[in-house]
């Protein structure tokens, strides 16, 4: 069981912090103040501040970062945000928790807590089979587990589109409105991007 799901929060902002304190090692006096900036910024618990900034650096910025070159590049690129909370607290929306419903097992609630909806499951696995039956996940009524129709929009670097599986609501959204980079503070942080680092 993942500690931050039993309410243990300490050993998470700490493991956050050293990363953030290795990567600052790189980066110039002028990132560091965006950097410190935008924790100071971030609203809610303390622990907030330290866990929203490595969203930014191994999430959020990467996949936008990946979004934008493949757009520019003239290739596809079909964006997504899985916003459906576990109902660990703590946990939210973190990663691994959407792996029980791409991979058709409601069992594993290690991660989640609880069983999500059926039909917005469905819906989503029917997405991505539907992806790589056509190179579309856009789905018509008629082959919609939910019956909607969800045109899935490509992104580009001028609307940047996303698609949002929200638990009872698939829509499309702008990555503006949604505000999943924040431009000007932290999409620098490509170019420090790592997956783990644990020296």
């Amino acid at each position: 069981m993942n500690q931050a799901c039993l309410g243990e929060v300490e050993p998470g902002v700490e493991f956050c912090n050293n990363i953030m304190e290795r990567k600052k090692l790189e980066m110039t006096e002028e990132e560091q103040s965006l950097i410190e900036s935008f924790c100071n910024d971030t609203q809610g618990e303390d622990y907030e501040h330290s866990t929203r900034i490595i969203e930014q650096l191994w999430y959020a910025v990467p996949l936008i970062t990946l979004s934008e070159n493949q757009a520019m590049s003239g290739g596809k690129s079909y964006t997504y945000l899985f916003t459906v909370e576990s109902a660990y607290p703590l946990m939210r929306c973190g990663h691994s928790v959407e792996l029980s419903t791409r991979f058709n097992h409601p069992e594993m609630t290690d991660f989640t807590g609880r069983r999500f909806d059926e039909t917005f499951s469905k819906t989503m696995r029917r997405m991505w089979v539907q992806f790589a039956k056509t190179g579309n996940p856009s789905l018509t009524t008629d082959i919609s587990p939910d019956g909607k129709d969800h045109e899935w929009p490509l992104y580009d670097t001028e609307s940047k589109q996303l698609m949002v599986f929200e638990e009872f609501n698939i829509h499309p959204e702008k990555e503006s409105d949604r505000k999943l980079v924040d431009w000007d503070r932290t999409y620098f942080l490509s170019k420090y991007y790592c997956c783990i680092d644990m020296k």
